[in-house]
């Protein structure tokens, strides 16, 4: 058992997890709750993650910047979209998802035809995103129909029904990248885009589909969160940029590219959001949240590898 964990870097974001709800029951009456409300806020974690762990499988310098600003425009057209009204529920999710993919669509162009690198197109589409919310939303008062802050709120005991709803996706990436020929060619163009090409797989192909599920997910994302918000803002996506970067590292995925990990992601997701929630609990201001998070993230990541290499050896 213990050399299948130093095997498996994802477990340590599992058993991080575990140790940080028990210091959480510790300090807390409301661990249960607390739980909850990590999970809740980690099912964004978790779409986010994915998204952005599928434009990172595919080699080293592909990443996706404009997560945050996509997740904020997506959620105010959908609200746009839906006008608090319960029938424009679904119209109003399919804009804003529609949207999401277009932003992916045009992340891939800049890459593709301007030959930008891709963390310099996501940045330059992040401020293009940003301002179009900003002409279109500023200072409009976007809520989410009832039935949908409703939806987004259901619990089964203490798990949320959208925890689950996210899990089924989480299962069916995973399904994807492990037994799909779309699965097996991005690992082979992240491990090595020339043998990839030479190899017949269509590397263009397969990285605009990958670009646009990304925007996919920050669109679903986006949807979702303005319902459990109470409504979409210019800002709502801002914290998504660390942490879809986050959970795809603490998750056991290789920054470089060439394997992905969506078990991981799910485990990393909940324990950023215990972390998170377990700082509240002491009382630490914003600045030293974020620096303890760091520290724990480095912690674990060196812990996990330092098996690995022990295992190796």
């Amino acid at each position: 058992m213990s050399n299948w964990v130093m095997e498996h870097k994802w477990t340590w974001s599992y058993l991080g997890s575990i140790g940080v709800f028990i210091l959480i029951s510790l300090v807390s009456q409301n661990a249960l709750a607390t739980l909850t409300a990590s999970i809740s806020f980690a099912s964004f974690f978790i779409l986010v993650g994915i998204g952005q762990m599928l434009v990172i499988t595919t080699g080293p310098g592909n990443i996706d910047l404009s997560i945050p600003y996509t997740i904020a425009l997506t959620g105010l057209v959908a609200t746009k979209v839906m006008n608090e009204a319960n029938a424009l529920i679904l119209p109003g999710m399919a804009a804003g998802i529609l949207v999401g993919a277009l932003v992916g669509l045009f992340n891939f162009a800049l890459i593709r035809f301007a030959f930008i690198p891709p963390m310099i197109a996501t940045l330059a589409s992040s401020f293009i995103i940003r301002t179009l919310s900003i002409v279109f939303f500023r200072g409009l008062q976007l809520k989410p129909p009832r039935d949908l802050e409703l939806f987004v709120t259901v619990r089964y005991g203490f798990v949320p029904l959208m925890f689950l709803m996210v899990l089924i996706v989480a299962v069916l990436m995973h399904f994807i990248l492990t037994r799909s020929t779309y699965g097996r060619n991005i690992h082979a163009i992240g491990q090595n885009i020339r043998a990839a090409w030479l190899s017949g797989i269509n590397v263009i192909r397969h990285k605009l589909i990958t670009y646009t599920l990304c925007g996919v997910f920050a669109g679903i994302t986006g949807v979702l969160l303005s319902a459990f918000s109470g409504g979409a803002t210019l800002d709502m996506g801002e914290e998504y940029m660390m942490y879809s970067i986050a959970v795809v590292v603490l998750g056991g995925s290789s920054i470089a590219g060439g394997n992905s990990n969506v078990p991981g992601i799910v485990g990393a997701s909940v324990l950023l959001y215990l972390i998170v929630n377990l700082l509240n609990i002491l009382g630490l201001g914003a600045n030293l949240k974020l620096i303890f998070t760091g520290i724990v993230i480095v912690i674990i990541i060196f812990a996990s590898g330092e098996r690995l290499r022990k295992a190796a050896g």
